[in-house]
């Protein structure tokens, strides 16, 4: 997957035009931009893998040679004004064709900010949460932005629960002060949580095993499909769980 602004398309249209409507006398380095706009058409095709109406461009290429080698203040004959404007015509239907089966995809607003679902979710947790989880959670929850923003909603329902769960099974070892070869599973967890005297808050308990009944058992399940409303609901669940678990002075004080 690749992150290309529009703009490039918008200039591969504006230098296009350009060079099809060139007039002679035009000056061809400089501020005629003759030799500027058929490098930046080259460089777009390139950019934009359009292959086949690169290999149709031969007779761009042998102008674009040609060009280079005149002098600064060479201007454009009638002849190559003719040549350039015709190649340019005869191009356009060669990438319309190619064009047509190439599609661009649109990512969708949505509640959460798409900038940052996009490979900068650390920026939807509170400050100095992020760096402080474990590999694994990080990763995951990277990568339930990026099922969100592209609203492959199931799929980015399991990363925020693996993050999530993650998360916690780090909380507890924290807390025992003590790594497991056998993590104990969610819901044990919780529970041991709820007997020990510096237990954390029972509001962050309580979220937490309303996230493994209400989503994180069901999920595991083929009849249970996420809506991109859901994911987002779930998202800011597990976050602010996850906030409170990395800001908790049991956290801080074993990190």
């Amino acid at each position: 997957m690749k992150s290309r602004p529009i703009v490039g398309y918008i200039f591969l249209g504006l230098g296009w035009r350009y060079l099809q409507d060139i007039n002679a006398g035009t000056l061809i380095h400089g501020d005629g931009f003759v030799l500027f706009n058929i490098k930046t058409v080259l460089q777009r095709l390139e950019e934009f893998n359009l292959q086949v109406t690169l290999r149709s461009a031969t007779e761009l290429y042998e102008l674009r040679d040609e060009f280079e080698k005149l002098p600064l203040e060479a201007i454009l004959t009638v002849e190559q004004a003719g040549k350039l404007s015709q190649a340019m015509r005869d191009l356009q239907r060669v990438v319309q064709a190619e064009g047509s089966g190439n599609f661009s995809y649109i990512v969708t607003d949505k509640r959460l900010d798409i900038t940052k679902l996009l490979g900068h979710a650390e920026k939807l947790f509170a400050p100095n949460v992020f760096e402080k989880l474990p590999d694994v959670a990080k990763y995951d929850f990277l990568e339930a932005g990026y099922c969100i923003a592209f609203e492959r909603s199931t799929a980015g329902a399991f990363h925020l629960l693996r993050g999530t769960e993650d998360v916690l099974r780090s909380f507890y070892c924290q807390i025992i002060k003590r790594n497991r070869v056998n993590p104990l599973l969610w819901g044990p967890i919780v529970s041991a949580l709820r007997k020990r005297r510096h237990s954390p808050s029972p509001e962050s308990l309580n979220n937490l095993d309303n996230i493994r009944i209400s989503f994180r058992n069901p999920t595991q399940h083929p009849e249970k499909i996420y809506d991109i409303q859901e994911v987002q609901d779930l998202f800011a669940l597990c976050v602010d769980v996850v906030n409170r678990m990395v800001r908790s002075e049991t956290w801080n004080s074993n990190s």
